[in-house]
C-alpha cells in the first residue's frame, strides 16, 4: 500500500528499478515507441509481488513529445507488523478487526493478511519553448483499496554552451487520501482483541463504509545539471527537496509493550499481550542529492552513481551503484550491476515500548526506519530481435541486514533476533517496440 507504506523497502526499490529498466529512450521524429514489461518480486516466506508495466512515447510533427505510463501490481504474503518476537506464541488482530493471526514462539511477527492491488497511470507532454528550451507538464494518479494519490508535475530545461550543458528545474505536488482498513487508529492506542463476525474480511468492511480517512500532501522541487565532459563522458547532477505534511503514520504497524526486566510482552486489556499502534510526525522534510557518471569505453559502457539522502526525522542514507554494459555483439549485451546501501535510524525508531515508562511523542518499530545495510547484485541481458524490437531480461538478488541483537535489549529479548535478515529475488522481462 503506497500511502501506508506496507511495501517493504526492497520491493519499492525493485519496482522503481523495473520502471527504469523499461524506460523509453529518445524516439525518432514522428515515431511511436512502447515498452512493456512484467516483474516478479519474492521475499522467501514473506511478500510476493507481480507487476505489469507499459510505457509509451510519441513525437508529433510539431516537435511536441507525449508520454504515458500504466502500471498494475498485486501483492500478497506476510509483512512484519513491528512487534518483537517472544518465547511464546503471540496472537494479533487483523487490520479489519474481524479476525486474528498467530505467530509461533521465537518467530518475527508477520501480518499474514497482507494483500493489495494498485492501478496507476501518468501522462505528460514536452514541447519546445524557443530554440534551446523545453517545457514539460504532466499528471499522475494511483488507486488502491485504502489509498489514492493524485499529482501534477512540470519541468523546464535549457541547453547551454553549444548544447554541452543542460539545466533543468522541476516541481510536483501530490494530494494523497489514506483510508485504512478499520479506520486510522489513535496513536499509541492499545490493539483490541479480534471481534469475529463484525468484519470478517476486507469486502465486508468496504461494504459497510466504515473507517476514517486522512490526507497527506507532498511537494517536490528539484534542479538538475547534465554536462558533457568529453566525447565519451557524461556527468549528471541532481538535487530534490521534498516537503510532506499530513498523515504519515502507518496504521498497520504496532509496537510491543514489554516487561522492563524480563523483556516479555505484558498483558493487555482482553488480550494475552499488549500492543500499541505506532505514531509518526505529521511533517517531514527530505533532501536528496545524486551524481551519475557515464563513461563510454569504446565498445562497453560503465556507469557510476552515488545518492545522498537526509531528512528531519533523523534518517541518513547513502547509496553507491556501479553497472557495466558489455556489448559482446552489435545487437546483444549483458549488464551486471552492484549496489550498496546504508541507512541510519530515525530519531523515534525503537524496537519496543517498556511497561511503566512514559510514552514518547513519536515511536515506530517499522524496520524500514531502523539502521540497516543492503546489497543487491544483478544481471541484465538485452538483445534486438529479428523484428527490430528490443528484448530485455533481468535477475537480481537483494539482501538487507540490521542490528540483530541491540546492546540495550532487555532480558529474554537478548536471545531473539530483533532485526532478521530480509532477502529477495527480482526477475523481470521487457519488450520495447516502435514504428515510424
Amino acid at each position: 500500500m503506497a500511502a501506508t507504506e506496507r511495501k517493504p523497502g526492497g520491493l519499492r526499490l525493485a519496482l522503481a528499478a523495473a520502471c527504469g529498466v523499461l524506460g523509453v529512450a529518445g524516439a525518432p521524429a514522428h515515431a511511436t515507441e512502447v515498452s512493456t514489461g512484467a516483474l516478479v518480486y519474492a521475499e522467501p516466506g514473506r511478500v510476493k509481488a507481480f507487476e505489469l508495466l507499459a510505457d509509451g512515447t510519441h513525437e508529433f510533427a510539431s516537435g511536441n513529445i507525449g508520454t504515458f505510463r500504466l502500471v498494475f501490481d498485486a501483492l500478497t504474503g506476510a509483512s512484519a507488523n513491528g512487534a518483537v518476537p517472544a518465547k511464546n506464541a503471540q496472537t494479533f488482530t487483523s487490520p479489519s478487526g474481524g479476525s486474528g493471526y498467530t505467530t509461533a514462539a521465537g518467530e518475527t511477527p508477520l501480518d499474514t493478511t497482507f494483500k493489495d492491488t494498485r492501478f496507476a497511470g501518468s501522462g505528460g507532454l514536452t514541447f519546445p519553448w524557443g530554440r534551446l528550451t523545453k517545457a514539460t507538464v504532466g499528471a499522475y494518479g494511483s488507486f488502491e483499496s485504502d489509498y489514492t494519490s493524485l499529482g501534477i508535475n512540470g519541468a523546464l530545461s535549457r541547453d547551454l554552451f553549444q548544447r554541452n550543458t543542460t539545466i533543468t528545474v522541476r516541481g510536483s505536488h501530490f494530494a494523497d487520501s489514506v483510508s485504512p482498513m478499520g479506520g486510522a487508529p489513535v496513536p499509541f492506542a492499545e490493539m483490541p482483541a479480534p471481534t469475529p463476525g463484525e468484519h470478517d474480511d476486507k469486502a465486508a468492511l468496504e461494504d459497510d463504509g466504515e473507517g476514517s480517512s486522512e490526507s497527506k500532501g507532498v511537494t517536490d522541487l528539484g534542479v538538475g545539471l547534465t554536462q558533457v565532459l568529453t566525447r565519451r563522458t557524461l556527468l549528471a547532477l541532481n538535487y530534490t527537496g521534498t516537503n510532506v505534511t499530513g498523515y504519515q503514520t502507518d496504521p498497520y504497524k504496532i509496537l510491543s509493550v514489554v516487561d522492563g526486566t524480563t523483556g516479555d510482552p505484558v498483558a493487555g486489556t482482553g488480550t494475552p499481550e499488549m500492543f500499541r499502534y505506532e505514531s509518526r510526525p505529521d511533517k517531514r522534510s527530505k533532501h536528496v542529492a545524486a551524481a551519475e557518471l557515464i563513461q563510454n569505453l569504446g565498445r562497453d559502457i560503465m556507469t557510476l552513481s552515488y545518492r545522498w539522502y537526509e531528512d528531519d526525522w533523523g534518517i541518513k542514507s547513502r547509496t553507491t551503484e556501479v553497472t557495466y554494459r558489455l556489448n559482446f555483439q552489435p545487437t546483444r549485451y549483458v549488464q551486471p550491476n552492484l549496489r550498496w546501501y546504508h541507512q541510519g535510524a530515525a530519531d523515534f525508531y525503537r524496537r519496543y515500548l517498556v511497561q511503566g515508562q512514559a510514552l514518547p511523542e513519536f515511536a515506530s518499530a517499522d524496520y524500514r526506519l531502523g539502521e540497516m545495510d543492503a546489497v543487491s547484485v544483478g544481471m541484465k541481458y538485452g538483445t534486438k530481435l529479428k523484428s527490430g524490437n528490443d528484448l530485455t531480461m533481468r535477475l537480481e538478488y537483494y539482501k538487507q541486514t540490521g542490528n540483530h541483537a541491540p546492546n540495550d535489549a532487555i532480558g529474554n529479548l537478548r536471545d531473539l533476533d530483533l532485526y532478521p535478515t530480509v532477502d529477495a529475488w527480482i526477475a523481470n522481462v521487457g519488450l520495447t517496440f516502435g514504428k515510424q
